[in-house]
C-alpha cells in the first residue's frame, strides 16, 4: 500500500497527541503511529500534552489518576524517544489543545505541526496522506489552515483516486503557523470569554454573545466549532480527503456516548484499502468553492439563526455567570441552606462581587449545606 508522490521515509513534521486519562484509546493511536508502512513518524518528534487531573478554577477532578498515568506509561512504552509534555493543573480541551500549537509554533519555531486526539486510529498511510495534503496545499498554503485525511464516514469512497473536500471534525490534522496566528488573533475574545470557568462548564450564553462580533457564527460554541467559525470569517479553507485513511474510535468521550456514535455512523468507519491511491491536484476553484460554502453556511447561521437562538435561550434560562444581587444570595441562602437571613459579612464579601456560579461552588462546600442535605 503506498500514495503515489509521497517520498518514503520518516516525517520530521512534529507530531503532538492530546491525552487526559484514556490510555486504551491512546494505545490504539501510538500502535497506529508505529504501523506507518510509507512515512513514519520521527520517534523523538512525537509529544505527548498530558492534562492534569485538577482544575485550578474549581477544584474540580476531571481526570482519574490511575489512568493518566497508565496514558503516560502506554506513550512512554510505545515512543521511548519521544517527549511527555504535562500539565500542573487540568486545563480543559482547548487550553490543552492551544498548549500543544504553541509549543509546535513557538517553542519549536516550526513552520507545520501535525496534531492528534487520542481518539483517532490512523490506517497504515495516514502520515502518507497527510504528507500529500501537505504537498497538495503548499501552493495555498496562504489560505489553508486545516488539512486532513480523515475522510467522509457517511458516504465512503474506495479509491484509488483520492480528492478533497470540506473538513469537518479536527481530529487529526496539519496546520500551519501563519493561519493558526491569524486564527488566534481572531478567537481572542472567545478565549476571554470560555477562560472565565472551566471548560467543561462554559457559558453558551456568553460564547454565542461573543459571535455577535464576528460576521459568522453557529450554534456550537465550543473549540472545534470556534475554530470552524473563524476560519470562515478570515476566508481560511480546512480541508479533508475524500477517501477515508483513518476511523474515529471515540465511543465514550466529552462530546460522544455510545447511542451517539452509532447514530452518527461511526461504527461501520474503516480506513480504504488498495494498492495504490493518488491524490489529484487542487483545482483553484475547488478551493475557491470549499471556502465559499463554507463562509456561506457560517454567515448565513449568523444573519438569520444566531439572534433567536440567543432569544431562545434567554427566555429559558439565567445566566449563571451573571453577578449576584442581594436578592440573589438571600435566595440561595433561603434555598440552600434553610436560613432566613444572611450574615452580613457574607452580603458585604459577595453582593454586586461574585458570580451565582461560584457563590453556589461555594456554598455546596459550606458545613452547613453538608448537614442539611445530610451529604
Amino acid at each position: 500500500m503506498w500514495i503515489t508522490g509521497v517520498e518514503p521515509g520518516v516525517s520530521r513534521v512534529p507530531i503532538v497527541i492530546f491525552s487526559l486519562d484514556r490510555p486504551d484509546y491512546l494505545e490504539r493511536l501510538c500502535r497506529g503511529l508505529l504501523a506507518q508502512v510509507q512515512v513514519r513518524p520521527d520517534p523523538s518528534r512525537v509529544f505527548l500534552m498530558q492534562d492534569g487531573a485538577v482544575s485550578p478554577r474549581s477544584g474540580r477532578r476531571y481526570g482519574d489518576a490511575a489512568r493518566m498515568q497508565r496514558c503516560v506509561h502506554v506513550f512512554r512504552s510505545l515512543f521511548p524517544h519521544g517527549t511527555v509534555v504535562p500539565a500542573g493543573d487540568n486545563l480543559g480541551i482547548a487550553d490543552n489543545i492551544l498548549r500543544g500549537q504553541r509549543h509546535v509554533f513557538e517553542a519549536l519555531d516550526e513552520p507545520l505541526g501535525y496534531f492528534f486526539e487520542d481518539d483517532l486510529e490512523p490506517g497504515p498511510l495516514y502520515l502518507a496522506a497527510l504528507e500529500a495534503m501537505r504537498a497538495a496545499t503548499e501552493p495555498f498554503a496562504a489560505r489553508v489552515a486545516h488539512f486532513s485525511a480523515i475522510g467522509d464516514h457517511l458516504a465512503p469512497r474506495p479509491g484509488p483516486v483520492v480528492t478533497v473536500k470540506q473538513l469537518e471534525y479536527h481530529w487529526g490534522f496539519g496546520l500551519r503557523r501563519e493561519a493558526w496566528r491569524r486564527i488566534q488573533d481572531h478567537l481572542a475574545p472567545w478565549w476571554e470569554e470560555v477562560r472565565r470557568v472551566d471548560y467543561r462548564g462554559n457559558n453558551h450564553l456568553r460564547l454565542l454573545k461573543v459571535y455577535r462580533g464576528w460576521d459568522a457564527a453557529f450554534l456550537g460554541v465550543g473549540q472545534d466549532s470556534a475554530t470552524a467559525v473563524a476560519c470562515a470569517s478570515l476566508r481560511l479553507a480546512r480541508l479533508n480527503t475524500d477517501v477515508s485513511f483513518a476511523r474515529y474510535i471515540g465511543e465514550h468521550g466529552e462530546h460522544f456516548t455510545p447511542g451517539l456514535f452509532r447514530r452518527r455512523g461511526f461504527e461501520a468507519m474503516r480506513w480504504a484499502e488498495a494498492e495504490a491511491f493518488t491524490l489529484l491536484p487542487i483545482a483553484p476553484d475547488t478551493l475557491d468553492g470549499i471556502v465559499a460554502w463554507a463562509r456561506e453556511f457560517y454567515v448565513t447561521y449568523r444573519r438569520d439563526h444566531l439572534e433567536p437562538l440567543i432569544a431562545k435561550i434567554e427566555a429559558e434560562q439565567a445566566d449563571p455567570d451573571r453577578i449576584a444581587t442581594e436578592e440573589d444570595i438571600a435566595g440561595l441562602w433561603l434555598l440552600m441552606l434553610d436560613r432566613r437571613t444572611v450574615p452580613p459579612q457574607v452580603l458585604e464579601r459577595h453582593v454586586n462581587r461574585t458570580t451565582m456560579r461560584d457563590l453556589r461552588r461555594e456554598i455546596v462546600r459550606m458545613r452547613a449545606f453538608q448537614r442539611v442535605t445530610g451529604s
